[in-house]
């Protein structure tokens, strides 16, 4: 299993853990302490790593208002705040023509979206699914946090969010996959030789 998945985890685990056996605060100063541990071994640079830090500062706000309040809820609640703030980030990376699914899979995989272009309309509306999926995402968040305790919430945000999550992930990279060896056989046939590209008749 790749390492940063599973790093992912911990500090959930570490959160969930002390809140069974400290108060509040105790459980938010650890989870946050092992968020700042993976994100400083797992970090990277240019886009994916911008995200990246973009989701720890919103953990970092909800940690405080988590510790000032005495509230585990409102430390949890990184994970629909990060979303809804994700889906102007999709969309408006869309209209400037720089699609974010664009960026982020040249980053993830070169050797395959570096064959499509930027611009293409699969990173475009693959961008704007991810938005609406954010958006789908966070309600349903915000909707299990404040119906169920803490520990059902970490358990069943997950149970339902995770599978949907790698769903779109094989989907977006089956597109992706697909667009380009779409352009590499457009490329194909304009270099075949006209004698190629035409039939040959018996003299």
């Amino acid at each position: 299993m790749n390492f940063k998945i599973l790093a992912s985890g911990i500090p959930i685990a570490v959160f969930f853990g002390l809140s069974q056996v400290a108060s509040p605060w105790i459980a938010i100063v650890g989870g946050f302490s092992a968020s700042s541990l993976v994100y400083y071994a797992t970090r990277r640079d240019r886009l994916v790593g911008e995200i990246a830090a973009f989701a720890f500062a919103c953990v970092a706000v909800t940690a405080l208002v988590g510790i000032v309040a005495n509230s585990e809820k409102a430390y949890l609640a990184s994970g629909p705040v990060s979303d809804f703030l994700f889906v102007p980030w999709y969309l408006g990376s869309v209209l400037l023509g720089r699609p974010l699914v664009g960026g982020i899979a040249r980053e993830l995989a070169p050797a395959l979206a570096m064959k499509v272009p930027l611009q293409a309309p699969v990173f475009a509306w693959l961008s704007v699914a991810w938005a609406g999926f954010d958006t789908i995402h966070g309600t349903m968040r915000v909707y299990l946090l404040t119906h169920l305790s803490v520990g059902e919430y970490i358990v069943w945000s997950r149970l339902i969010g995770w599978p949907i999550t790698g769903a779109l992930l094989a989907t977006s990279a089956f597109f992706i996959w697909r667009a380009a060896r779409s352009l590499n056989r457009g490329q194909a046939t304009q270099q075949r030789p006209v004698s190629d590209a035409l039939p040959e008749y018996a003299a």
